[in-house]
């Protein structure tokens, strides 16, 4: 039998650290970014989810290799302690224990985890060991910024619908919002007639296509205070007429569908966001563009300009409307980091030969902006989702070889990679935008990865 532990203090009191892991969503919020770990079905049992429920989680090794795993949370004592025990999966034995114990003007959580394999094998042993430190350091940190903040750790009456949800933005938005003590209701984009809920998450099917839309029990409409409105075709990949239709109308019908909905719930809202893009500034050689830059020019511009007309549309809803405008977005889930990172998963460092700046923001510091922005009652309008230090092209490669070291490095000219990506490929890979996020920073918001390197060691856990 082998075992781990990891042990932190917190600023804070033991019944508020216990609390939080009673969250629906505290495992995806825990999770770190290089573990790709799904949750794919949650049994409750309890009063709570770790009071007897059960979890059954799909993580991938690598692409096409996954693994399952079934758990069931045992032994709970409020307050005190509450164990995981693995009932089927990858381990002749797994065991992962929950103790929280005061300290004085604080309290500590001690991860005390026991593990068996079907063969012996001390290697193995000592290299899982190592990936538990490297995950269990991620997750303390996450909690200890969120445990600590008092304003984020208690029970909201008020709920968040959020639409686009399970998306590679609202499948960590929504755990952040449940760490803070929001209810969520979710409407998914599906055809078939679902309802999931729980104590604190209430999903609901939506088709923005179809005439239908559901109605919510009374109950629940009147609590909806927020609105975050995520909806809208991934506008990477093969870039034909076909999908520059889909892109446009995906935007357009969700959101005309979406204030349709609002409006049948009689639900009235206190602030609505909606994601929109930097695609609107187009291929811009300006130093500084921030919220008042006129739009540029091209197929992204266009839509971009529409879409934030009939966001603005919500006005009659809400208190205030906000037009998001979100850089490229570092998650290794997904978007633009997850693009760029392939070659590195096979060894093979790459680079684009290119001076034009990019605008980033990492996919923490985008779902803190969200929250922000949701309190503060002073923020309205377009608002720049971006670092306040873009970066060159060539520059992101270089740091992406400093970080993860492949095997093999080449370059490709950037008139190279015109001729390959067309329209579509040239305004997100090689437009040129120096954005800066004015409102976010003149409202004294902390960007905690205001450099892409930042973004990048924070990803692969190497900060």
């Amino acid at each position: 039998m082998h075992s781990f532990s990891f042990q932190s203090q917190f600023k804070t009191t033991k019944a508020k650290l216990f609390d939080w892991h009673k969250k629906t969503f505290a495992l995806e919020r825990l999770t770190p970014p290089w573990e790709s770990i799904k949750v794919k079905e949650r049994i409750y049992e309890g009063n709570n989810f770790i009071d007897g429920g059960r979890i059954r989680l799909q993580h991938e090794l690598i692409p096409l290799i996954k693994l399952n795993w079934n758990l069931i949370h045992k032994n709970y004592s409020e307050g005190n302690h509450f164990t995981d025990y693995m009932i089927k999966g990858p381990f002749k034995y797994w065991e992962h224990q929950h103790i929280f114990e005061d300290s004085g003007d604080s309290c500590s959580l001690i991860d005390d985890i026991k593990f068996d394999f079907f063969t012996s094998n001390k290697m193995i042993a000592e290299k899982i060991k190592y990936k538990l430190h490297k995950s269990f350091h991620y997750r303390h940190k996450i909690l200890k910024r969120d445990i600590e903040d008092e304003n984020r750790n208690q029970f909201h009456e008020k709920l968040v619908l959020i639409t686009g949800g399970d998306g590679m933005i609202g499948s960590h938005l929504i755990p952040m919002l449940n760490s803070m003590g929001y209810g969520i209701v979710q409407l998914k984009f599906s055809d078939n007639l679902c309802e999931t809920k729980h104590h604190d998450f209430y999903k609901i099917s939506w088709n923005p296509y179809k005439d239908h839309l559901p109605i919510l029990p009374k109950e629940i409409s009147e609590k909806i205070k927020f609105g975050i409105n995520l909806s809208g075709e991934n506008i990477l990949g093969l870039y034909t007429e076909n999908k520059k239709n889909k892109i446009r109308e995906s935007r357009i019908i969700s959101t005309n569908s979406l204030k349709i909905f609002l409006e049948k719930n009689n639900i009235s809202l206190e602030s609505m966001i909606h994601a929109s893009a930097t695609g609107y500034y187009g291929n811009n050689m300006n130093t500084n563009l921030d919220e008042s830059t006129p739009k540029g020019s091209g197929f992204l511009s266009d839509t971009t300009e529409e879409w934030e007309y009939y966001q603005n549309h919500f006005s009659s809803l809400s208190n205030r409307v906000i037009n998001l405008r979100i850089g490229a977005v570092l998650s290794i889930k997904g978007g633009f980091l997850k693009n760029i990172y392939r070659p590195y998963m096979f060894g093979l460092g790459i680079g684009i030969d290119s001076n034009n700046y990019v605008s980033h923001i990492s996919i923490e510091d985008l779902v803190r902006a969200i929250c922000f922005i949701m309190k503060n009652d002073k923020l309205s309008g377009v608002i720049n989702a971006v670092s306040p230090n873009p970066i060159k092209m060539s520059d992101i490669f270089n740091d992406l070889n400093n970080v993860l070291k492949p095997l093999i490095n080449f370059k490709i000219s950037e008139r190279l990679v015109g001729k390959f990506i067309g329209e579509i490929g040239k305004s997100l890979a090689l437009s040129n935008q120096n954005i800066i996020p004015k409102k976010l920073l003149n409202n004294n918001f902390i960007f905690l990865n205001n450099l892409f390197i930042k973004s990048l060691k924070n990803e692969f856990g190497q900060d």
